[in-house]
């Protein structure tokens, strides 16, 4: 009994990944330059985004947490796609892993100067080609199909 306290006082039992829905917004400025949020909980730069919430609409989530992340407002955004797979696991500080679903919108239509918040602790625009690291396996699969989204000219209403 004893080991088996220790061994869950010492996390290591594993628990299988959750699988969570998530939403975000890849932003552009009128320069090109994209919007990326670094997280407190790892250093990595990442899309603003986060939980869906139950009974909340993707685009609703998006949106909020744009603002919760960043105090930046969006206007107008198109669907860039629907993300999961092996780059979207996520294993938190506390031993918890999520295999995110996330609904990436994409938007030109921001109002407001991105000030870090909620659990961002910088918020900044990146000129194309001069995105920082880290980035998790999740955000570098989003910016290729913003990427190839501009290329193709598929972007949707911006």
């Amino acid at each position: 009994m004893r080991a088996l306290l220790r061994a869950f006082s010492r996390r290591e039992v594993t628990r299988p990944p959750r699988q969570l829905v998530g939403a975000g917004v890849l932003c552009l400025n009128a320069r090109g330059e994209v919007l990326l949020v670094r997280r407190g909980d790892n250093g990595r730069w990442d899309v603003p985004g986060g939980r869906v919430e139950p009974g909340e609409a993707t685009d609703a989530a998006a949106r909020r947490e744009l603002h919760e992340e960043t105090t930046l407002t969006a206007g107008a955004f198109s669907l860039l796609g629907v993300f999961s797979g092996p780059d979207t696991l996520h294993t938190y500080p506390d031993g918890n892993t999520v295999a995110w679903v996330t609904v990436l919108y994409l938007t030109r239509d921001v109002s407001g100067m991105p000030t870090a918040a909620d659990d961002a602790c910088e918020a900044r625009w990146f000129p194309p080609g001069e995105v920082p690291g880290p980035l998790s396996p999740a955000t570098r699969q989003y910016l290729q199909a913003l990427h190839a989204s501009l290329h193709a000219g598929t972007p949707g209403p911006l």
